[in-house]
């Protein structure tokens, strides 16, 4: 067989530098992209990061380019994350950034660099069903570390082009390899979650960015009561209940976000939970898109266990999701990402609780 040309995007990472050895080794043309997304040290793309990703590269033999992105990602990422922090949702910037940034322009700048296939270090797996003449993304071997929430809004464009070479092994396995093969990033720690952000409170990030002092007002009780005050509803998020400075008497956490009276409103636990939601801009994946109900598994946020319900389509780019009973902060501004089995059916983004 013929081999074949791969580009892989590099992150600095034990999972990305693991999947350019296993390619490589197979005797494929592999070379390395990595993105230089900001000019500020951060937990994720940095200077560091971009420095480990070509050290992997040069002990593999393989060429390596720093592709610059800051622009790109200034525009689909940090501006959209600020945006919805002002509009009283919670952003989810991995889920954007993929089919924009990570699947989107850098996987256009593997095709023009001659790649036939655009391989990540992320947890899941692509295959093809001839039946539905789609491609599918599938969970992780690993269910504690799959990472196919934030990569369901992948469009068919660019799954069909995609690998995820580590996608069939345990993280423990991913880094024995690492050790066996002898890379310099063998233990090196996982970024988290807005990796972006720069050592400073998220509230004074979302003033950089956004050019906007937040303005303190009132924190309340569903009843209306005043029971403190905020320093900016934008940085606060569903079922948050640390950093509120109230004192209620029993715990309460933050049920609503009314921006446009800039009020926080507080509640115990039991008002946290709903069992239905309204949800736009679907994404299909393994199914065209439907116009019946479909019976599935329904994941709010990444760390959420997928639950059964109901999502019927209104025929106006929106769906709503009906679940089987009551889950805990549904948070708008997150992925509601749909699940057959270890298959995604699809996504949509949360607008609200119905």
């Amino acid at each position: 067989m013929p081999k074949k040309r791969i580009a892989v995007a590099m992150s600095g990472g034990v999972d990305s530098s693991v999947a350019a050895a296993f390619l490589a080794k197979e005797g494929n043309d592999v070379f390395g992209l990595t993105m230089e997304l900001t000019g500020e040290e951060s937990r994720c793309c940095s200077l560091n990061d971009i420095h480990d990703a070509r050290e992997v590269a040069r002990s593999l033999s393989i060429p390596h380019y720093v592709i610059p992105l800051r622009e790109g990602f200034q525009k689909h990422v940090i501006d959209y994350f600020v945006r919805e922090y002002l509009r009283g949702r919670t952003p989810n910037p991995c889920a954007v950034c993929n089919p924009s940034v990570k699947f989107g322009i850098l996987l256009e700048k593997a095709m023009e660099l001659g790649a036939d296939i655009f391989a990540t270090g992320h947890y899941a797996l692509v295959k093809y069903d001839s039946a539905a003449e789609r491609h599918v993304l599938m969970r992780a071997k690993e269910k504690g570390k799959d990472q196919s929430y934030f990569l369901a809004r992948l469009p068919q464009k660019a799954l069909k082009r995609t690998l995820f070479p580590v996608g069939n092994f345990p993280k423990s396995k991913i880094r024995d390899l690492a050790s066996r093969i002898g890379l310099t990033v063998a233990e090196k720690t996982e970024s988290m979650d807005a990796c972006f952000l720069p050592d400073m409170e998220l509230i004074d990030f979302i003033e950089r960015e956004s050019g906007q002092p937040m303005e303190s007002g009132p924190v309340v009780d569903e009843n209306g009561k005043t029971l403190g005050r905020h320093r900016g509803t934008a940085g606060y998020t569903i079922g948050q209940r640390k950093g509120l400075g109230v004192a209620a008497g029993v715990p309460v956490y933050v049920t609503r976000i009314d921006c446009g009276t800039n009020t926080l409103v507080v509640g115990t636990e039991e008002k946290l939970y709903h069992r239905n939601l309204a949800a736009s801009d679907p994404n299909w994946i393994a199914v065209e898109k439907p116009e019946r109900p479909v019976r599935a598994r329904v994941r709010i946020r990444y760390k959420h266990r997928p639950a059964w319900a109901w999502i019927e389509p209104d025929g106006r780019n929106r769906v709503r999701v009906r679940f089987d009973s009551p889950q805990r902060a549904i948070t708008p501004g997150q992925l509601a990402v749909f699940y057959d089995g270890d298959a995604v059916l699809g996504s949509a983004w949360i607008d609200s609780i119905l």
